[in-house]
This record gives C-alpha cells, sequence and structure tokens, in this order.
C-alpha cells in the first residue's frame, strides 16, 4: 500500500501471543497493517479518531477493538483527546493458533465466528470493555507463558460472548465475499461487483431474480438492512475509500471511477458515510 505499511510484529516465532502495553500522551503511529491478529485496548483516550479501513469513528474513554484482516490499514489520530496519559494495551496474536483442525472444534465456534467478523474490524461496546477492563490489564501482566494463554483464551471466548460488537470497516473495501445468503441476494451483488463503475437500477438488480422491483426492494432490504440503492452506494464508497488509501489516483478520478456521476455528489456522499472529506480521509494514511 502507498500510504501505510506492513508492520513486521514483535511477536517471537516460538510465542502465542505478544503484549505491549505503555502510558503515553500522543498518537504517533502511521497507518498500517500486518499479518498477526490484533486486539487493541484504549483508555483515557475520548475525541482520539480510529480508522479501520474505510471506518472513521471518534472514540470515548474506553475502545476495543480486534483485527483479524492483514491487508486491513488503521491507525489511531489525536483529534480532539488531550495529550495526558493515555494507556494502551495492544495484544498481537498468531493466526496460526486457529489454523487447524483446534479452531474447527464445537467449543470454539463463537471464537471462529468472531475472528471471521473481525476481518473488518470488530469493535465492542464500552459496557462490555467495562466488564473485560481487568482481565486485559491481567493478561498484559501475566508472567507465567501456560497461565498467559489460558487466560488469552478465556478473554477471546468471552468477547466472543459480547453481544452488540460491531463490523466496521465495509466489505468492498477489505475485497470480502459475504458467504451463506440467498442466492438472489448473491446474484443481486456480483452484478454490483462486476458494474459499480457504470450506472444501475434497482430494476436491473431485479430482473435478476426474476421479481417486481417494489418485491425485490423490500425482499433485498428484508434480508440485508438496506435497500438496494443505499447498498450500491456503500459498495461504491467502499472501493472508493480503498482507492484513496491505495493508489495515487486523484479524488475526482476516483469518484468517477466508482460510478459517482459528479464530484460534489461523491463528496456529500463520502463526507455523509465517513464524517470527512475523500481529502481529509486519504491524509489520514
Amino acid at each position: 500500500m502507498s500510504e501505510s505499511f506492513n508492520e513486521i510484529s514483535r511477536l517471537e516465532p516460538l510465542d502465542i501471543f505478544y503484549v505491549g502495553e505503555r502510558i503515553k500522551t500522543y498518537f504517533e503511529y502511521p497507518a498500517h497493517c500486518h499479518e498477526v491478529y490484533e486486539l487493541n485496548f484504549v483508555e483515557n483516550a475520548a475525541g482520539a479518531v480510529r480508522t479501520i479501513g474505510d471506518s472513521r469513528e471518534t472514540i470515548g474513554n474506553l475502545d476495543l477493538v480486534l483485527i483479524t484482516g492483514s491487508k486491513l490499514v488503521h491507525v489511531w489520530n489525536q483529534g480532539t483527546c488531550p495529550q495526558h496519559e493515555i494507556h494502551e494495551i495492544t495484544i498481537h496474536i498468531d493466526p496460526d493458533t486457529f489454523h487447524g483442525s483446534l479452531i474447527d472444534k464445537r467449543a470454539f465456534a463463537s471464537i471462529r465466528r468472531m475472528l471471521e467478523r473481525a476481518q473488518r474490524g470488530l469493535a465492542f461496546p464500552e459496557p462490555a470493555i467495562q466488564i473485560i477492563r481487568e482481565d486485559i490489564i491481567n493478561l498484559a501482566n501475566s508472567i507465567d507463558s501456560f497461565a498467559s494463554v489460558i487466560r488469552l483464551f478465556n478473554l477471546l471466548y468471552r468477547l466472543s460472548l459480547v453481544e452488540h460488537a460491531r463490523e466496521l470497516s465495509s466489505s468492498s473495501f477489505i475485497n470480502a465475499e459475504e458467504s451463506n445468503e440467498d442466492k438472489r441476494i448473491s446474484k443481486a451483488k456480483e452484478y454490483i461487483t462486476a458494474h459499480y463503475m457504470h450506472d444501475i437500477s434497482v430494476q436491473d438488480l431485479a430482473n435478476l431474480a426474476c421479481m417486481s422491483e417494489d418485491g425485490f426492494s423490500r425482499f433485498f432490504r428484508n434480508k440485508t438492512g438496506r435497500t438496494p440503492n443505499r447498498y450500491l452506494i456503500d459498495y461504491r464508497l467502499g472501493i472508493a475509500a480503498r482507492m484513496l488509501v491505495t493508489t495515487k489516483q486523484s479524488v475526482s478520478e476516483i469518484g468517477y471511477a466508482c460510478g459517482f456521476n459528479t464530484l460534489s455528489h461523491f463528496n456529500r456522499l463520502f463526507r455523509e458515510s465517513k464524517g470527512c472529506t475523500p481529502s481529509e480521509f486519504r491524509e489520514l494514511f
């Protein structure tokens, strides 16, 4: 990626995970991605801006995110956070720990689903972080190697049961496929993937499903939680955000390449979705 770098983790080959704990006054680490899984805990940093893929959010006093996508670019910026004692704990986990037959066992089902969702970045609600906070701190201070691994697995299991954890980056930004969908929905999404740079009408998608336009719109919304037009806009914005990070094309070139007819229309929809302009989003990286 042209505007970010691949971080080399301090995780040793013979270790399952590595924990780094720090007290700092400023977020200065640049945008990056890495092969290892990352669980990042931040407290006392209300007002800082967290960017995961094409998700950009201002965080509160407690923030906890799990990232398992190896190409998912992420960064924390200062935002309006005062420069005081920010507490950060970063846990890097060897992905090979969860490959093979172990993760397929029934006991790991909820952890497996969580790791799959975290390919887009997974943010946990503050009430859950308050409950789990001591577990994270105890893990960071754990000395015994075997006991610390048990603590890690217990922490991941407890997190996998948390309700209302939110996926952050769009699937189009990370170029991920969504499985276990109705064939009519999948066919419509495949058409959008192949033709998003051109004009696409709801009727075009309805024809693929052999349904009326109104019937298809209701069906699509019931299945995905979004209208066909909203899904198309979000998909285009995800592609555009990825191009802003990975290419040097101008904002206008990217907007037109992603199917937006005017630069002003692209800028307006991007700001409404991401909370910043395309140019500001690019500057974050």
